[in-house]
C-alpha cells in the first residue's frame, strides 16, 4: 500500500465510525421541539427556540437492540422560560436514535447550571 493511500484510509476510519452520530444542528432541531412540547403542557407556551445550544459530545448508547444507531448525547441549551425573565442554561442528556422515520429523541435529563 502506497504511503498516501495508507494516510486516506486512517483518516477516514475514525470518521466511518462516528458517522452515524447526530450532528449539533439535528440534537437542536429535536432537543427544542421536546421542550416546546414540555413547556406547552405546563401552560407555558412562549418557548420559541434556544438562545444557544452547544453539544457536548456522544458516546454509543449500552442500552441499544441489536443493528441499531443509538447514541447517548450531551448537551448544553441556553433560553429564557418566560419573557423579562433571565436565561438560563441546562445541561442535558438525551438518547437519539436513528429509525427509518429518521432521527428520534428521547429525554435522559437535564440539569440546570
Amino acid at each position: 500500500m502506497k504511503p498516501a493511500s495508507a494516510l486516506v484510509l486512517a483518516l477516514c476510519l475514525p470518521l466511518a465510525a462516528c458517522s452515524g452520530e447526530p450532528g449539533e444542528s439535528d440534537m437542536r432541531k429535536l432537543v427544542e421541539a421536546h421542550t416546546r412540547k414540555a413547556l406547552e403542557s405546563k401552560g407555558n407556551g412562549h418557548f420559541q427556540a434556544f438562545d444557544e445550544f452547544r453539544k457536548q459530545g456522544c458516546v454509543d448508547s449500552k442500552a441499544k437492540p441489536a443493528n441499531v444507531a443509538q447514541y447517548d448525547c450531551y448537551y448544553a441549551a441556553t433560553f429564557a422560560p418566560q419573557p423579562g425573565r433571565p436565561p438560563i442554561t441546562v445541561n442535558g442528556k438525551g438518547r437519539f436514535t436513528r429509525t427509518d422515520k429518521g432521527l428520534v429523541f428521547e429525554d435522559l435529563g437535564a440539569q440546570p447550571r
